[in-house]
């Protein structure tokens, strides 16, 4: 029995690295559980070239070890039935992980105060504690009043918004 019977396709993988001897792979479908993952593994220790295989479920990553150059070992994974190998996803933008952060920061800082506090406010008390701190030191033309006009910036558009 191959490691793939029973099941519809075979698993997709995507390339992670590859250096002289070594191929990391990423499962882009199911990881296969139990006795098919097991299957699995003995089927790519199997392959000619291959030292050793290590399948991490809960990375979701395949590492192979070879004994002849990890390119050629790279084309007969994709030739056999093992396997699918696709290309990798395209990264997210950083902008749009950093959008995502901000916005679960401020739900979760809202949930936690009971919608005392936003993140809007909770930078301005942050910022005008900072130009307090910078008046206290004698410091008013520059960052005292750059800080203040900073925070009530963000607070006004709190009340627009």
């Amino acid at each position: 029995m191959t490691p793939t019977e029973g099941t519809a396709r075979p698993p997709r993988l995507c390339l992670v690295h590859r250096s002289g001897r070594r191929l990391r792979l990423r499962f882009q479908s199911p990881v296969p559980q139990g006795a098919a993952l097991a299957a699995f593994a003995d089927g790519l220790a199997d392959l000619t070239g291959v030292a050793r295989a290590l399948v991490r479920p809960r990375t979701g990553s395949v590492i192979i070890e070879t004994l002849a150059p990890a390119g050629e070992v790279l084309e007969a994974l994709a030739g056999s039935d093992l396997v699918r190998i696709v290309d990798a996803p395209r990264p997210v933008a950083v902008g749009q992980v950093m959008q995502l952060g901000l916005a679960r920061t401020d739900m979760e800082l809202a949930r936690r105060t009971e919608g005392a506090l936003d993140l809007r406010s909770t930078l301005a008390v942050a910022l005008l504690g900072a130009a307090i701190v910078q008046l206290a030191r004698g410091r008013v033309a520059g960052p005292a009043t750059t800080l203040a006009m900073t925070a009530f910036s963000l607070l006004e558009r709190g009340k627009r918004g």
